[in-house]
């Protein structure tokens, strides 16, 4: 019984000590981005985040900077531009693509 009195009031010290960190230096804020994904011509993938354009692939670097400044380890840990990638590949019109050979 005695520890789990001492258990208790530990549980209780925790949660008052988090509810003070809380207070005093705010709710931590997750850090993500948001952007539009689109696909032009035979498969560039471009994202466009704040208003600017960058490249997701290869085939769109030569008309946009490289999502990479934006969006890479340093800033978003989870970062993961080959799902950008794969997701941008399915928004493109194929047929369309495929007529302008």
């Amino acid at each position: 019984m005695k520890y789990a009195t001492e258990a208790f009031v530990l549980l209780i010290f925790g949660t008052l000590a988090a509810g003070v960190a809380v207070f005093a230096f705010g709710w931590p804020s997750l850090k993500t981005s948001e952007g539009e994904l689109r696909c032009e011509g035979a498969g560039a993938v471009i994202v466009k985040v704040a208003g600017e354009d960058y490249a997701v692939n290869t085939l769109a670097g030569w008309r946009f900077p490289p999502v990479e400044l934006i969006w890479n380890k340093d800033t978003f840990p989870e970062t993961n531009i080959d799902r950008l990638i794969v997701r941008g590949l399915t928004l493109c019109d194929w047929n369309i693509a495929a007529k302008k050979k």
